[in-house]
């Protein structure tokens, strides 16, 4: 008979375990990803690796697509990039949280370049992955949003430029793409971009 200690114990270890199992999946899965690329991204090689069959990684993400999304979550999570944008929401002056909002971003693109370019590579050929891509990228086009209305209602936005037009240009030059360009032009970490992206966007927001 299981004592009240074991019925305690037991569901804490099975869901260590499903955790062990889903972070086993997700890394293996990063891996074939950079290596084959999504489309001859092998399920069956993912479940080997990972010491899964393929029915627990549908268990666990539904489709391939799914796969690909948990991917992408797990990046941020990572990161901890909702918090991080929480935290640079938090600071009292728009220009300061504006400034904070862009490294976070830096620092987040730097979480894992090679899986990033997989990722934006995919979107641009494969309707379903940008779908997943687009759902990410308008959440972080909506918290650009709000740094940018807050520099606005300081009076801070160049002319003539409206908080729509700057939101789009903020965005295009703290995405991915440009950013990883930037960076790897400059042979610089992705990170270290704060200072040369702030002066870029003084064209539409003011950060004297």
């Amino acid at each position: 008979m299981a004592t009240s200690e074991s019925k305690e114990v037991r569901p804490g270890l099975r869901a260590a375990g499903v955790q062990r199992t889903r972070r086993n999946i997700l890394t293996a899965a990063r891996r074939h990803l950079i290596e084959a690329g999504y489309h001859r991204l092998s399920l069956e090689d993912v479940a080997a690796d990972a010491g899964v069959t393929r029915v627990t990684i549908y268990r666990h993400f539904d489709s391939k697509l799914g796969l690909l999304d948990a991917i992408g979550e797990d990046l941020a999570q990572q990161a901890d990039l909702v918090a991080g944008m929480q935290e640079a929401a938090k600071t009292g002056e728009a220009v300061p949280a504006f400034t904070a909002m862009v490294g976070e971003l830096c620092r987040f693109w730097s979480t894992d370049p090679e899986v990033f370019r997989r990722l934006i590579s995919l979107s641009a050929v494969d309707p379903e992955a940008r779908q997943v891509i687009a759902s990410r990228e308008h959440w972080r086009y909506e918290q650009i949003s709000t740094f940018v209305q807050r520099l606005a209602h300081a009076g801070r936005l160049q002319a003539p430029f409206d908080v729509r037009q700057a939101t789009t240009i903020v965005g295009t030059v703290t995405s991915f793409p440009a950013c990883d360009e930037i960076a790897t032009r400059l042979r610089t970490d992705l990170t270290k971009l704060n200072p040369i992206l702030l002066p870029l966007l003084t064209s539409v927001v003011r950060l004297d």
